[in-house]
């Protein structure tokens, strides 16, 4: 499965090593205002040598966009747009041909397809993001257009065992990308750089987690049984490789479990913005764990890798939450009255 969403429908395609990758969008309104002015901003958030804590392939990723736009707005048909790689290292993965990366599905791929592409980890690999960046910057641009007040953010809350304070509301993407590390807390951000710069020089890695933020949600966006909003974040966030779970509601909700249900409900930020699979008007809420990347060793020093991939990762979540929130809008306009 290569499509995501119902009627707002990202197809990525390409590979890392490949001559491109790319991605298709179906069901973006006609008349939205976008440019690859805009494409390009979001996809230089996510480009990989940004920055001396990320992998060194030095890809300029620009954006080429080939239908579905015309003086600079959309046209209601497919919008197709790639990236064209050019800074491939295949020989840095010869020995992969037959040699299985610790912690990576490459045996998996192998079982399932009988035949793979194992430079770069191919399709698997975190440069097929690149199309998810592309799809999430349509779909946040229609949203702009239309639900104007709607505002997604994410920033990283902790690497390793520093964990970050939770910012105050009203942050935004420019204050994240003030740091390297996506960290909006400045007491501990240079901490969090140091640290990954030293798990970068040892060929190890750092896990951690990206907390979301929107707001400007409309009341009631979502479907109430098997679409409820939880339920399409949790699809999408979970797509995302190295992603091992998705909590909605504050910070401490995993401490709070423990409460009884007297104490538990009496705060207002409780569920996180969602309630009955529904947006309720609040602020939503929620918090993705990455597990340290699987590449390590001389794997690591060998080939260009992220030693934390959240930094990078922040343009990418925040795509994913803005395409769900898209194709819901699209949906609950659809069928405003019906289960």
């Amino acid at each position: 499965m290569n499509t995501f969403g119902v009627l707002f429908r990202l197809t990525t395609f390409g590979e890392s090593h490949g001559p491109a990758l790319g991605a298709v969008i179906d069901g973006c309104p006609a008349g939205v205002p976008l440019t690859t002015a805009m494409l390009q901003a979001a996809l230089d958030r996510r480009r990989p040598g940004q920055s001396a804590i990320t992998t060194a392939r030095a890809e300029p990723d620009q954006v080429e966009i080939l239908s579905g736009v015309f003086e600079d707005k959309t046209l209601g048909t497919p919008l197709a747009a790639i990236v064209r790689n050019t800074n491939q290292r295949s020989g840095d993965y010869e020995k992969l041909k037959t040699q299985d990366r610790p912690g990576h599905a490459d045996a998996v791929w192998r079982e399932r397809y009988k035949h793979r592409d194992h430079r770069g980890g191919g399709r698997t690999s975190g440069r097929e993001t690149l199309c998810r960046v592309i799809g999430g910057t349509v779909a946040e641009a229609y949203l702009a257009r239309d639900l104007p007040k709607v505002s997604t953010v994410a920033w990283v809350s902790q690497v390793g065992n520093l964990v970050a304070e939770v910012p105050p509301p009203g942050l935004t993407r420019a204050q994240v990308d003030e740091h390297p590390t996506r960290c909006a807390d400045r007491a501990v951000r240079e901490a969090m750089s140091q640290r990954i710069l030293e798990a970068k020089e040892a060929g190890d890695s750092l896990g951690g987690s990206i907390d979301i933020r929107v707001e400007g949600l409309p009341v009631g966006l979502g479907e109430p049984i098997f679409g409820k909003l939880k339920a399409s974040i949790a699809q999408a966030l979970g797509s995302v490789g190295a992603i091992t779970g998705v909590v909605w509601g504050p910070p401490d909700l995993l401490a709070r479990i423990e409460q009884p249900g007297s104490v538990f409900h009496s705060r207002k930020d409780t569920y996180g913005g969602i309630q009955g699979g529904l947006a309720n008007g609040e602020p939503m809420q929620l918090r993705a764990f990455f597990k340290p990347p699987a590449t390590l060793a001389e794997h690591a020093k060998g080939g260009r890798h992220d030693p934390c991939i959240m930094p990078r990762a922040v343009p990418v979540l925040e795509s994913m939450v803005s395409l769900v929130i898209a194709d819901l809008v699209l949906q609950m306009n659809a069928r405003p009255h019906t289960l």
